[in-house]
């Protein structure tokens, strides 16, 4: 595909300043004016990083002929782009909730991870990919929790805090498993080639990795701010 490699530098980069801008923003003071301004910087890379992923997306499904690579780098592309606009919109409309399921970028947010969540759970049925099987999950998740937040609203006055965090620990997934399955990609390859690892580990560790210190970092998060508040309307 003509530009492929200028996409592709473009990815790389906005995938660089993603990861730096992520840890920033997640040690400074929460709510300061440099947690707030490095969280924009986040957000703008990741932004560029799912805008640049449409043509590579493209580049493996009507050029490369890998079906199923463009369906996991569209998935992907759902789950970041999901993540990095709830992230932003849960402050917003922190004060509306309603005003944020109403907008269009909700429906946007919401049904290509859902729809894509399901095809890729599908294809990992049939093709019995882990991979696939284990990262469906988390997008059915996500369009489950959607779902039900739209139809009964939030539980909680803190709705928004959680939403935030819960949304940012999501793309810091999104930009993790680029930097480690991506990456480090020749890391992996060497380790296999020199080192008695078994292949599954090397397959699978730079993808779930991610995902499982997410998830123990939200239980932390959510034992910080458990405490259950009368349910807000």
């Amino acid at each position: 595909m003509p530009g492929y490699s200028l996409f592709v530098a473009l990815h790389v980069l906005a995938g660089v300043v993603a990861l730096v801008g992520f840890w920033s923003a997640a040690l400074m003071k929460k709510g300061s004016p440099r947690h707030r301004a490095l969280g924009k910087v986040y957000l703008l890379a990741m932004a560029a990083i799912v805008a640049t992923a449409l043509p590579i997306t493209v580049e493996y499904a009507w050029f490369r002929k890998q079906p199923l690579s463009a369906l996991f780098l569209a998935y992907l592309m759902a789950l970041t782009g999901n993540a990095a606009w709830l992230a932003w919109r849960a402050v917003t409309d922190k004060r509306d909730w309603k005003r944020l399921v109403a907008r269009v970028g909700w429906k946007l947010a919401l049904w290509p991870v859902l729809l894509l969540a399901l095809a890729t759970l599908v294809v990992g049925v049939r093709h019995g990919q882990l991979l696939f099987l284990g990262f469906s999950t988390i997008g059915l998740w996500v369009g489950g929790r959607m779902w039900k937040f739209a139809r009964r609203g939030p539980s909680r006055p803190d709705w928004a805090l959680r939403q935030h965090y819960q949304s940012m620990l999501g793309a810091g997934i999104a930009t993790h498993v680029a930097f480690l399955g991506i990456g480090m990609r020749p890391l992996w390859q060497w380790l296999q080639a020199h080192a008695a690892v078994p292949p599954l580990l090397v397959e699978l560790f730079p993808w779930m990795a991610p995902v499982v210190v997410a998830v123990v970092i939200g239980f932390r998060l959510d034992r910080r701010y458990g405490r259950r508040p009368a349910p807000a309307r």
